[in-house]
């Protein structure tokens, strides 16, 4: 059996050096793209909601639609044209919102927690016959096959105290 010299031992430490941090760097990389992407995605989803939010304005009826209770559980037949409009772009916010916390999610950036109180709200705003068709369109194509593996029934009908 040879006994290496300290040159060979030195050359050898060495690559094992460079090596480690290689990977390092190479993991490191990885997670800042990973990073970057979900920056970029709420950039994107930040300028949608801002978007859809300027057209509340300071008028009265978006808190008065709210204070009707959950937002899945308003039934928008009655609602008048203005308080209709106005309703929608609250579900459209809340569609911009949800599919942002999925996609933070899918890249792993969103804890377990988060995401099952993400998933109660869209099971919420999903069973509304009238929020599922808006969704639907609003998603992006990812999040909407996520939204079609959920369950079909939704609530059409409201009593006439709503």
């Amino acid at each position: 059996m040879k006994i290496l010299d300290t040159n060979t031992v030195g050359q050898l430490l060495g690559l094992i050096g460079v090596m480690a941090s290689l990977i390092f760097v190479g993991m490191e990389l990885r997670q800042s793209q990973t990073i970057a992407l979900a920056g970029q995605i709420q950039a994107r989803n930040q300028m949608l909601l801002d978007s859809q939010l300027v057209f509340l304005g300071e008028g009265p009826i978006g808190r008065q639609i709210l204070a009707g209770g959950a937002l899945e559980q308003i039934n928008p037949n009655p609602l008048s044209e203005e308080e209709y409009a106005v309703w929608r772009q609250i579900v459209e916010s809340r569609a911009i919102t949800i599919q942002n916390a999925f996609q933070q999610y899918q890249l792993g950036l969103l804890t377990e927690d988060a995401w099952e109180q993400a998933e109660q709200r869209i099971g919420d705003h999903m069973r509304s016959c009238h929020i599922r068709p808006i969704w639907m369109v609003r998603a992006a194509p990812s999040f909407q096959d996520y939204l079609r593996t959920l369950p079909e029934e939704c609530i059409s009908e409201w009593s006439d105290e709503d």
